[in-house]
């Protein structure tokens, strides 16, 4: 519209120009005219015919204001609408930019999204393992109770089988007891020694020999002999101490032991003097209870063990 506008404003141009020429023409022929002519027809004619062009010079002047005024109109509203498109193309670019923050900001939470998924991954993959490993302990656990309750039972039946063998001697003499686990063969003084000596007379090698025979056909117990003694000092020729005294007493029990075909890598003998009294040393009474051998017997810990978790 503006374009055609302003071509409609040149042509008005042009023809006001062209008519201005031609009434500046027709304004000089008149005035030719009138100096000869004065008030003839012809001269009339001519003015009306000037007045004519005048009237259409006029009418095209105010043609071409009123175009000149459209022109002005449309460019106002081309200016507006420039405006408007300039403000629209910033909203658009700022909402561009806003997009491109927000994309950017998408991408990072989705890669911390996939971090956090990875790594919950490899969490739920630890958590797997250890629940399979927790289960597998727990199995092994189970099997190490069972056996372990199995050799509590073959213990105490061990005891049992002990007992029996040794019913041939009093409580007086030994004592044969389960518990914690273990076995516990508690042999008096009086039944394998003489006072002072650490050699073990014949009955106390007879009830030994017993022993041992039923501890070689456990071959999966181990095997402690201790010395015990109460707390009156003795030193004699071979004897320094009590200490000495029951150090001897219990490898004398072990010798026996192992001639009776006890295997040696199984036994051990220690001396424990009278540090592990069972009874008070104040009396007569309690001495003699202090004084004692003890075969302890206890499950080879490894060997189970190995069977559970093999």
């Amino acid at each position: 519209q503006k374009h055609a506008l302003q071509q409609h404003t040149t042509l008005y141009g042009m023809k006001n120009r062209t008519l201005l020429n031609r009434l500046a023409i027709l304004e000089n022929d008149l005035r030719a005219l009138a100096a000869r002519m004065g008030d003839s027809p012809e001269y009339q004619a001519l003015m009306r015919h000037l007045l004519q062009m005048e009237d259409e010079l006029a009418n095209t002047a105010d043609k071409r204001i009123d175009a000149e005024r459209a022109i002005e109109k449309q460019k106002k509203i081309l200016e507006d609408t420039e405006y408007a498109l300039k403000e629209s193309e910033l909203n658009l670019e700022r909402s561009n930019q806003e997009l491109a923050n927000k994309d950017q900001e998408l991408q990072v939470k989705d890669q911390e999204l996939q971090s956090k998924d990875h790594e919950l991954w490899e969490r739920a993959a630890q958590l797997d393992s250890a629940r399979q490993n927790i289960e597998e302990q727990a199995a092994r656990l189970r099997e190490l109770e069972a056996a372990l309750a199995a050799k509590d039972a073959a213990m105490a039946e061990l005891r049992n089988t002990i007992a029996n063998a040794l019913t041939d001697f009093t409580s007086e003499d030994l004592h044969v007891l389960h518990k914690d686990g273990k076995v516990y063969v508690l042999l008096e003084e009086q039944l394998l020694f003489a006072s002072g000596r650490y050699d073990v007379n014949e009955k106390g090698q007879s009830a030994i020999r017993k022993i041992a025979a039923v501890l070689s056909q456990n071959t999966d117990v181990n095997i402690v002999v201790e010395g015990h003694t109460d707390n009156v000092p003795f030193k004699g020729n071979v004897i320094q101490d009590n200490w000495d005294l029951s150090a001897k007493r219990a490898t004398s029990v072990l010798r026996i032991m192992l001639s009776a075909g006890v295997n040696a890598q199984r036994i051990q003998a220690a001396g424990r003097g009278d540090s592990q009294p069972v009874d008070t040393n104040a009396t007569a009474e309690g001495r003699k209870k202090n004084r004692r051998t003890e075969i302890i017997l206890a499950p080879n810990v490894e060997q189970v063990l190995n069977k559970a978790l093999n």
